[in-house]
């Protein structure tokens, strides 16, 4: 009877022993060290891939960490995913990660995480990939500081594979990435409530990032340059858009930030510079647009007639072809908060009483950006002297207006501190077009010539 109560105290003591602390094991670079040690490895434990080429394709079925050493590569052998994760909770970091397959329909990538969450993959270096990260139904996937390349040339709309590819994905974490030479840099699609910030996208076939049915995404101070088109947000609502840069997305239909069926979003102190068209919306609405650098593009903002009750209010157009361009006379959407407006260089304001606001409402569309809309052809045209003079037309004649659209508080001095670091001042000033100017000289002294020598016929 004693024997089998000592028997039973030591069992007892045994059941409620804490277990032994996880292990961290080192994986030389050898045949299948890398898989063997991840089919024997116990929930928490740190495996370190030693310097060298690990071969894959590697599955993560228990929550480790897999971390390289400096130097660690796991290769795949060119056919599916080479990392797959299918263990919540499971981190990746310090390692580069190459050779996937090249099969869409499987989406093979460098790391694949499927239905699993709390997953974070940090520090990661992936080269020669169709895919760069792939998650689906990932919840809380975090993605940070990771810089992947991959197979798609610059502008190369018929390339394929995306950066980073999210499908029903909530809660994800997108920070501190460099994507570049995929179709799209990063993809969301049914991906709610993503953090996506101080990501550099550029250089890929299609867009820096591209959301699809998203709802309540988070975007600030990113970089989106050298794309077809910096950020193309489709059927998603609730957007906050904020210090971004949109910058040198150019090309024959090239967009900074194209919006469609994007509404309730709030787009704040993003700088739009060098674009073919900064910001083009259609059937979006009720966004507000305030502290926003939109300067040096073709158009500033293109919205089509299914856009109604969005405002802009408290932004800087600077020396932009055409800063506002419509495709119908009557708008809903406003120009001013009722309060205040924006700056417009091309407005030649003037302000006796001394209040900052021009005495004179600014209509930003002229008779040839509602046109040009409609025919685009017609902007080889833009800097014509007919132009130029269809312009003083438009300001001597109020009646020739083409659109209600009018900021009815324009101011006569830029928005101060809209590039952030960089005080306002030290933008380049709006150019005077000499151009037109001179042409329209020469063109009075042919007509001066003309009547003259009119007059001494009629005389003789």
């Amino acid at each position: 009877m004693r024997a089998a109560a000592a028997s039973l105290a030591l069992a007892a003591v045994i059941a409620l022993a804490p277990r032994a602390a996880a292990s961290i094991v080192t994986v030389p670079a050898t045949g299948t060290a890398a898989s063997l040690a991840l089919a024997r490895a116990a929930p928490g434990d740190t495996l370190v891939l030693a310097r060298g080429v690990h071969r894959g394709p590697l599955r993560i079925t228990t929550r480790v960490v897999l971390r390289g050493a400096p130097g660690a590569v796991v290769e795949g052998p060119g056919a599916g995913s080479v990392i797959g994760v299918a263990a919540s909770g499971t981190t990746i970091e310090d390692l580069t990660v190459r050779g996937s397959g090249r099969d869409v329909m499987h989406v093979d990538a460098a790391v694949q995480v499927l239905e699993c969450g709390g997953v974070t993959l940090r520090r990661l270096e992936i080269r020669d990939v169709l895919y760069g990260i792939y998650g689906a139904r990932a919840t809380g996937l975090a993605v940070e500081d990771c810089d992947l390349a991959g197979r798609v040339a610059p502008l190369d709309e018929s390339g394929e594979g995306n950066g980073i590819h999210l499908w029903y994905t909530s809660d994800a974490r997108i920070h501190g990435n460099r994507v570049e030479h995929f179709l799209d840099a990063i993809f969301l699609s049914f991906a709610n409530g993503a953090q996506v910030d101080h990501n550099r996208l550029q250089w890929n076939g299609r867009y820096g990032l591209h959301t699809m049915y998203c709802q309540a995404n988070r975007l600030e101070d990113n970089v989106f340059t050298l794309n077809v088109a910096g950020c193309a947000l489709m059927f998603s609502n609730g957007l906050r858009i904020a210090r971004n840069d949109f910058v040198h997305n150019r090309g024959s239909r090239t967009y900074g930030l194209l919006l469609r069926d994007c509404s309730a979003g709030e787009f704040l102190e993003n700088r739009f510079a060098d674009n073919t068209i900064a910001v083009f919306m259609d059937d979006s609405n009720r966004n507000r647009f305030a502290g926003n650098l939109i300067q040096d593009n073709g158009w500033g903002i293109l919205l089509f007639s299914s856009c109604a009750g969005n405002e802009f209010a408290g932004n800087n157009f600077i020396q932009n072809d055409y800063p506002v361009a419509l495709d119908m006379r009557r708008t809903h959407n406003r120009f001013d908060d009722g309060a205040s407006g924006n700056y417009w260089s091309e407005n030649a304001a003037y302000d006796l009483d001394n209040d900052g606001v021009s005495d004179v409402p600014y209509c930003p569309v002229s008779a040839f950006a509602f046109v040009s809309k409609q025919y685009p052809d017609l902007t080889i045209l833009a800097k014509s002297p007919a132009v130029a003079a269809l312009g003083v037309a438009e300001r001597v004649f109020p009646a020739m207006v083409p659109s209600e659209a009018v900021d009815r508080f324009p101011r006569v001095s830029p928005v101060p501190g809209l590039t952030g670091a960089s005080a306002i001042e030290a933008l380049p000033a709006a150019r005077p077009s000499w151009i037109p100017l001179a042409a329209f000289a020469g063109l009075g002294a042919l007509g001066a010539l003309g009547f003259g020598s009119a007059v001494r016929a009629r005389g003789d």
